[in-house]
């Protein structure tokens, strides 16, 4: 057992230097509305290695999570990214984890994250007000959504007649 919580331990802070805990926003075509597209809601749990390194995210796969997957990211370095974004298996596996062993580094975007992932499964999304919560705490985590494809105030715009449908 000991060896196994020196293991947790040192997944905790690996992903504290190496993880992140991601919300994104993604237009999906949707020919039931004006304007041809509705918003998703992606949460995902990731963190990447070098090639040499893929055996650390198989054990995190295998060993330590018992869900995600492995692949190849696209561009031109030996990367690999392994992934959680399931919301069931975030909250079962991935949460009670990091709510066991805690983080230092990410531990605010972590708590945010969880709590974006609870009121996914509640559905609470398909409210205005739920939706809007979401987005705010999106924009609250890693480093205040800078490097966001879509800014906060065009999602809120162009979500409206997809709420107003629930």
């Amino acid at each position: 057992m000991t060896k196994n919580k020196n293991l947790f331990w040192y997944v905790a802070g690996f992903i504290d230097g190496e993880g992140s805990f991601n919300i994104s926003f993604t237009k999906q075509k949707y020919a039931h509305n004006n304007q041809g597209f509705k918003w998703l809601i992606h949460v995902c749990f990731q963190t990447y290695q070098h090639e040499d390194h893929r055996d650390i995210l198989e054990l995190l796969q295998k060993q330590v999570f018992h869900t995600g997957r492995i692949y190849r990211k696209s561009s031109p370095y030996h990367v690999f990214t392994y992934t959680v974004d399931n919301p069931r298996n975030l909250c079962e596996k991935i949460i009670p984890f990091f709510n066991k062993y805690k983080l230092i580094i990410k531990d605010k975007d972590f708590q945010l994250f969880k709590e974006v992932v609870q009121m996914l499964l509640d559905k609470k999304h398909l409210t205005e007000s739920g939706f809007k919560k979401i987005l705010d705490i999106a924009f609250k985590m890693n480093a205040n959504g800078k490097q966001r494809k879509y800014s906060k105030e065009y999602i809120l715009e162009t979500v409206k007649e997809q709420l107003s449908r629930k």
